[in-house]
């Protein structure tokens, strides 16, 4: 009796030392799972996006960082006056106001201060079509607006909302999609889709500095700065062919290289990227390709601690479907959303 007693005293010790070394393994080698899964916050905004469907489309989104977990669902849409489509779209510093340029050259300002958005301006720089692309407000307060069709970034005064004035063209290249401006506003970064590469221009000289090439030959769209601006994350179709192998690059802005990579994976096109206000999740605007197939553009949310997708929200299809509409598919009325923009609760 005694040497069972013993015997089952050390089977029983084995087993504790096992237990204490598996949860032991389980904190210490897996570190970014559980930081992540302990932030405790929970993050709630809305998410305004430029389409190609004539309308900006607004939705709300909660990411539980508690959990690495995600909802959202469609709020609305404001219809366009002119009906035309837009890949650009920037929110003013106090989230007040929006920034709208269609391709067809108009501006429009939107009061998002309200329930509803509403226009309270609009006005028309170009005969030609422009075609914006990237936009941001730099710390000068100006607005910065690529264009594809002219190739070159347009700099506006909208100290006046609703008379945004254009003040200056420059860096041209070629089809020019991305622009971000450093926080300290030393450096301009330019994204051309056509060249793939991301420029950067001293921004007193204007003088080109730096060519950086993310990866291959790939279709780069939209760029965000990281809320420090020590990252800027670069959206990319990772294909120059329409079976789209999507992902982000995030770029170091100090040396000027690229520092990592997140793969979304086939039949993802990525259009834009914006975090939460701290940095630590990515939304990524994509399109899904074939687009005739899937008719349909997602939120994906990225923990950018472990570079893990931990959730989506469909946003064409869901909305469409809820309204009954089978939308064409069609060149310059493609069923997708390209820039993004949120106002994050306080």
């Amino acid at each position: 009796m005694r040497l069972l007693k013993m015997k089952s005293f050390k089977i029983a010790a084995v087993l504790a030392v096992v237990f204490v070394f598996a949860v032991s393994s389980y904190l210490f080698l897996m570190p970014e799972r559980v930081t992540a899964q302990g932030s405790g916050k929970v993050y709630k905004g809305t998410v305004y996006s430029a389409t190609r469907g004539g309308h900006m489309v607004f939705t709300t989104i909660t990411i539980d960082g508690n959990r690495d977990m995600i909802s959202g669902t469609v709020a609305g849409r404001l219809p366009l006056p002119n009906n035309t489509g837009a890949d650009a779209i920037e929110m003013s510093k106090d989230q007040k106001t929006i920034y709208y340029p269609t391709w067809d050259s108009t501006l429009y300002t939107i009061d998002i201060s309200a329930k509803e958005p509403k226009i309270i301006a609009e006005k028309k720089f170009f005969e030609k079509e422009t075609k914006m692309c990237g936009s941001h407000i730099g710390p000068d307060g100006k607005l910065y607006l690529s264009s594809m069709s002219f190739g070159d970034i347009h700099k506006l005064d909208v100290s006046d909302p609703k008379d945004p004035k254009l003040m200056d063209r420059l860096y041209k290249t070629t089809y020019l999609c991305g622009v971000q401006v450093l926080n300290d506003g030393k450096y301009i970064f330019t994204t051309d889709m056509k060249d793939h590469k991301i420029y950067v221009y001293d921004a007193k000289t204007h003088e080109k500095i730096k060519e950086i090439t993310p990866g291959g030959k790939e279709f780069l769209h939209r760029a965000r700065l990281s809320p420090d601006g020590k990252l800027l994350y670069q959206a990319s179709t990772g294909s120059t062919t329409p079976d789209a192998n999507g992902r982000f690059y995030i770029v170091d802005t100090k040396k000027m290289k690229v520092k990592d990579t997140v793969v979304l994976g086939a039949n993802y096109d990525a259009h834009d990227v914006a975090t939460t206000p701290d940095g630590k999740y990515a939304i990524a605007a994509v399109r899904r390709v074939p687009a005739k197939e899937y008719k349909d553009s997602e939120y994906i949310v990225v923990n950018l601690q472990n570079k893990r997708v931990i959730g989506s929200i469909s946003m064409c299809k869901s909305c469409h479907n809820a309204m009954g509409v089978d939308p064409e598919v069609k060149s310059g009325r493609e069923v997708f959303i390209c820039g993004i923009q949120i106002a994050w609760e306080k």
